[in-house]
Parts: structure tokens; C-alpha cells; sequence
């Protein structure tokens, strides 16, 4: 039996990250899925460091009789002796701001990290110096590997649970359609196991999950399409689609366009409904007109955002790209910067 067990992408897995941190929309039954929250892990690297950092400010100026007046004296104050004068104004800024508000709220977290802190440099490789003017490019291709890493244990637990038993020439397909997020799989292995595969990973919320990963997977650092399967017109039918379905109940691929309108099969003037019921202008002005562009030739299931991933004995790998997130696809990563946990101090 393959039991994805390769230490190499395990090694991946960042310390105190947890499996079951599935996205918060999942469904009942769901059992993988990465909760893709906007941050990388060198940004929770970089919250973690300043708490520390300012939690230990912070009970060393409760320790004076005049907290307030102790930040202010570091900060603001040229002729104290207190004075850090080894930081530059804008670190003086963000530390000054953040002990304040770490006082007036009994030491609670504030929100929000600047990559200038004077608390951060130290770390090279996070570091972007002292002005809040110097940029920092996030490594979003760290956060993409590692959440492949969790989800082929994710799958490599769920099969296993099920007594799967797979051969080390295991080569699968898994297809998700993005309307329903119904997931096929196909592949050299026999139909029974095939189908036991397509019964687990369409459990909950699973396959929906699993296109999501794929769709993020095919995106560059500058959230650029990378991948041969996907373009901007199949971006912009899936998120139509989407928003009319959520916002009629009704599936628009269905519908007929007449008289500069889009009627359901059971009459329902779509359009108008659409915009009754549209939260706000804004959005229906944009998809009613994107609506109307593609009503001049009818839905095209050509430019369907149907996704394919690739599964081997190794876990999931990426097809139609360059830069994949693979096992055997991603040294790049490696080469692309170091990563936080190999930051030396």
C-alpha cells in the first residue's frame, strides 16, 4: 500500500500547523482542504517574533512608575537618555505606536506588523530595512507548498483509512468540474479502486477544496495565470456563473437569450432578477455586461474552468505548468529565497 509517507515534504510542513485547519466554509464530511487565510509563513513567522518582541516591551514598561511617559521618553524625546537613537524615525514611529496601544489596551495583541521593525533585523531574510517606504515581496510560493504538503497527507490519511492500496506506478487524474465540483478520477489502476478513490474525494466538501488548491496552484507570486489550462476568459465564466447561481438559485448555462435578456427554462426573466436582487450596483453592472458579452455566442463549455491535478506515489502534482508544486516539480521553490525557518539569528 502507498501511504504517502515522503519525509521530504513532511519536512515542509511548518511546526505547530494544524491538519485539521480545514477552510471554515467546509461542509459536514469534509476531510481535505487547506485554510488559505491571506498570510504566508513568513508572515506568521514575523507575528510571532513581534508579540515576543513587544510582549517583553511591554512588562519592562509596566515596570517603571510612569509607563506612558517611559515610551514616550524612548520614542519622542531627543534629550533622554532613553532615547533610540539607533533607529530610524519610522521604527521609532511603529515601535512608539505599538507599546501605546499595548498600554492602553492591558498588554493585548495589537493588529498589524511592519516589515521595518528594528525587532526584525536580525532576521536577513525578512528584514527590509528602515523605512516603511522599502518593500517586501511575499513569498506566496512558500505557503502554496506547504499547503500541498497537508493536503496529500490529508489524502494519504483518508485512503488509508479506507484500506486503499496503490502501487509505486500509481498514476491518477483527478478532474473537478468548477460548477458542481464533482471530481472524476482516472488513471492505471483498477475500477473498483477508481471509484472508491471518486467516492472519498467527493465527500464533503472535498473536491471543492481540491480545485481550489489547483486554481491557487496555477498563479504566479504576482497572482498571474501560469498554467495552460486556465485563462482569463474561463476566470471570468466561472466567477459569473458563480455570482448569478448564488445570487438567483438559478444555473444560468441553461438559459435563453432573447430580446437583450436571459430567460429561464421556466420563464424567470434572469437578468432582472439578477438585479433585484444584486447586493449592489457595482456588481451587477459588472456581471450583467460580462453576461451579455458572452450571450452573443451562447455558453461556451470550451471556456468551462473544468481543472486537472495529477496524483502519484508521491502525492498530487501540477499539470500544464512549468513551476509545479510536486514532489518532483518544486526545487524551484527551494531556489527562490530562503525560507524563514532557515533564518539564522
Amino acid at each position: 500500500m502507498v501511504v504517502i509517507n515522503n519525509s521530504d515534504y513532511y519536512s515542509k510542513i511548518p511546526a505547530g500547523r494544524d491538519f485539521n485547519n480545514l477552510p471554515a466554509d467546509s461542509s459536514a464530511g469534509t476531510t481535505v482542504g487547506y485554510q488559505y487565510d491571506g498570510f504566508t509563513e513568513e508572515d506568521r513567522f514575523v507575528q510571532k517574533v513581534l508579540r515576543e518582541h513587544y510582549d517583553k516591551m511591554y512588562r519592562e514598561n509596566m515596570s517603571h512608575s510612569d509607563p506612558m511617559a517611559y515610551v514616550r521618553s524612548k520614542y519622542c524625546d531627543v534629550t533622554s537618555p532613553n532615547f533610540c537613537s539607533y533607529m530610524t524615525a519610522d521604527q521609532r514611529s511603529i515601535a512608539y505606536r505599538t507599546e501605546k496601544r499595548m498600554l492602553q489596551t492591558g498588554g493585548k495583541p495589537v493588529g498589524g506588523f511592519a516589515w521595518y521593525d528594528y525587532a526584525l533585523k536580525d532576521y536577513k531574510d525578512l528584514y527590509t530595512g528602515g523605512s516603511r517606504s522599502t518593500g517586501y515581496s511575499r513569498n506566496t510560493d512558500k505557503e502554496k507548498q506547504y499547503a500541498r504538503s497537508v493536503i496529500n497527507q490529508q489524502i494519504s490519511e483518508l485512503f488509508s483509512s479506507h484500506g486503499i492500496s496503490l502501487s509505486k506506478q500509481i498514476d491518477l487524474k483527478f478532474s473537478v468540474n468548477p460548477y458542481t465540483y464533482q471530481l472524476n478520477v482516472s488513471g492505471n489502476t483498477d475500477k473498483d479502486t477508481l471509484s472508491l478513490i471518486e467516492k472519498l474525494l467527493n465527500e464533503g466538501d472535498n473536491a471543492k477544496n481540491i480545485w481550489t488548491h489547483a486554481w491557487l496552484c496555477m498563479h504566479d507570486a504576482d497572482n498571474e495565470i501560469v498554467n495552460l489550462q486556465a485563462n482569463t476568459i474561463k476566470a471570468n465564466q466561472y466567477s459569473l456563473w458563480h455570482e448569478v447561481y448564488n445570487t438567483t438559485g438559478y444555473d444560468i448555462r441553461n438559459a435563453a437569450y432573447r430580446n437583450g435578456t436571459f430567460i429561464a427554462e421556466d420563464g424567470t426573466d434572469l437578468l432582472a432578477l439578477f438585479k433585484e436582487k444584486a447586493k449592489n450596483g457595482a456588481g451587477y453592472e459588472l456581471y450583467s455586461n460580462r453576461w451579455l458579452e458572452y450571450a452573443k455566442n451562447g455558453w461556451n463549455k470550451e471556456n468551462d474552468l473544468v481543472l486537472e491535478i495529477g496524483f502519484d506515489s508521491s502525492g498530487l502534482y501540477d499539470i500544464g505548468q512549468e513551476k509545479g508544486y510536486g514532489i518532483a516539480q518544486d526545487a524551484w521553490v527551494k531556489s527562490s529565497g530562503q525560507s524563514m525557518f532557515d533564518a539564522k539569528v
